[in-house]
């Protein structure tokens, strides 16, 4: 039998759940008014052993190369000695602030065939040069996951370091007093305690390679979102790209499903509340290596699209222009600020509840489980769902900035609870029967003696739902209020929809720069008795 204070935990669990169930409940009932028969036409017609294997290499491979980046940054700016790793840490995350589709078009310009590069090379061999885009050719699956890894490494790099500034110093230094070395102390010890980290960070990226749409379809990279839009595009129904979309849903359930097992089968938690004192590994003459690397991965990622888009911006005009154009485009600005700041601070609120309730009460890891489904539904798909939900029960809701920032609640609710839930599975549960023991309510104990140890975590998983609100598309585009743009949709007007324009490109720097001033303000904020969350 369930105490009533179990069964008021499990209802709080269910509601936001239930508000990300509410539109994949639309959706099934979509595809059962169509008929069973649209499902498995949809999914014929698709070619689906096809589809499958494009979106498992895609996500395997974009995986695997954003923790060859991330690994090696989160590791050298909280163990190494490297210098100027402060300025790096700052600089590593933010890739993020560029859509990925940008990065597809910048990078598109560049190895393309006959793109700049070619035309560069041809300039020495005085004809058209094709060493660059015959070598590596962009548009293809190697492409896509290059470019996917490039933008989406920091979600691993973020939650990889927040994890590491968590661990017990305490923990590191037993180890060595043991006699073992750096390696092994790395190998034995920080590995198994960030694991929660590497499990939650590689999700989030796998996810985002399987329902990415605006990567993919720049480079022809045929997979679930493509097969959907075309779907729309063409006029099959709406049934039909919900069925896809349902089955996109189900194997994000799956992922879910192998990451709670293996979560489950052992405990992440810390044994002690010091954190970010661990002592730095002297690299020694392998700190060429590290800043080497520091730098490749940086100029790659942030030097290169920076540079290009500056180039084009610079073709605006004097700078007078430039600053008077720039000028204009701040109301876009604050509508994005609005809705993202407000969808954001939802989802971790929720995030955090359910993460926390997870391991007290029988059914909250179920609703966490529902809770990150909304990461699966495509952005279009997702808003053309909202659309007929809001105009069915709320209809004094739609056109409203609230509705908007509800699609991104149920969009990117999945970070904030993967990085809540890394956060809070190195905290044991005896820190809190403690403060139980000495009085404290549970309320009470969260608030003192959980919050402290995870606000960290807290703060970068925000970070990473920010960022992707701030920068989503597709939804935006069908549930934004009448002369309600944001900057993503002026990216998208000036950059996809009358073609590539210097605008775009200053409108793109101008999202980078909101993006680092958020960054920096969460490097310089330093909450009271507790360990600086960004350093």
């Amino acid at each position: 039998m369930r105490s009533a204070r179990q069964i008021r935990g499990l209802g709080l669990a269910l509601l936001p759940a239930a508000l990300v169930l509410a539109p994949l409940a639309y959706l099934l009932a979509l595809v059962l008014e169509a008929g069973p028969g649209t499902l498995v036409t949809a999914i014929g017609r698709a070619g689906p052993l096809e589809l499958l294997a494009n979106v498992g290499l895609l996500a395997a491979g974009t995986t695997a190369w954003a923790l060859l980046l991330a690994a090696p940054l989160a590791w050298l700016g909280t163990r190494s000695d490297l210098r100027g790793a402060r300025v790096v840490q700052w600089l590593a995350p933010l890739p993020l602030a560029i859509p990925p589709y940008v990065g597809a078009i910048v990078y598109a310009s560049l190895l393309a065939p006959g793109g700049l590069v070619d035309t560069f090379l041809g300039g020495f061999s005085g004809g058209p040069s094709r060493a660059i885009s015959g070598l590596l050719p962009i548009y293809s699956l190697g492409g896509g996951i290059f470019v996917l890894g490039l933008f989406t490494y920091p979600y691993l790099f973020l939650l990889l370091r927040a994890a590491l500034l968590r661990l017990d110093p305490a923990l590191e230094e037993a180890a060595r007093s043991l006699g073992q070395g750096p390696w092994q102390s790395f190998l034995q010890v920080t590995l198994p305690a960030a694991r929660p980290a590497l499990l939650g960070g590689g999700l989030l990226v796998f996810l985002y390679a399987v329902v990415d749409f605006g990567v993919v379809s720049l480079l022809r990279v045929r997979t679930f979102t493509t097969v959907i839009y075309n779907y729309l595009l063409a006029g099959f129904s709406l049934a039909a790209a919900a069925g896809l979309s349902l089955v996109l849903v189900g194997i994000v359930a799956l992922l879910l499903f192998l990451q709670q097992r293996t979560l489950g089968a052992g405990r992440y938690s810390q044994r002690g509340t010091r954190s970010g004192t661990s002592p730095r590994v002297r690299l020694g003459s392998w700190r060429w290596l590290g800043w080497a690397y520091l730098l490749l991965v940086l100029t790659l990622s942030l030097g290169v699209p920076l540079a290009v888009l500056a180039w084009q911006v610079a073709r605006l005009g004097s700078p007078a222009e430039i600053a008077a154009f720039l000028g204009s485009q701040f109301g876009y600005l604050r509508n994005t600020l609005i809705v993202a700041v407000g969808g954001t601070t939802l989802a971790l609120a929720a995030a955090t509840a359910l993460a926390w309730l997870a391991s007290r009460v029988a059914g909250a890891t179920l609703a966490g489980a529902f809770l990150q489904a909304g990461y699966a539904i495509p952005g279009t798909v997702l808003g053309l769902a909202l659309v007929g939900l809001y105009l069915r029960a709320t209809p004094w809701l739609y056109g409203t900035p609230l509705a908007l920032a509800i699609a991104y609640f149920i969009l990117y609710a999945a970070p904030a609870y993967q990085g809540a839930r890394a956060a809070l599975a190195q905290v044991p549960p005896s820190l809190e029967e403690a403060a139980r023991a000495l009085g404290r309510s549970p309320l009470q104990a969260f608030r003192e003696v959980v919050v402290p140890l995870v606000r960290p975590g807290l703060a970068g998983a925000w970070l990473l739902s920010f960022i992707l609100s701030v920068r989503e598309l597709a939804a935006t585009l069908i549930l934004r209020p009448p002369g309600f743009d944001t900057l993503a949709v002026r990216i998208w007007v000036h950059m996809m929809d009358v073609g590539p324009d210097p605008r775009g490109a200053a409108v793109a720097l101008l999202l980078v720069a909101a993006i680092a001033v958020t960054w920096l303000l969460l490097l310089i904020v330093r909450p009271p008795h507790t360990p600086m969350a960004f350093t």
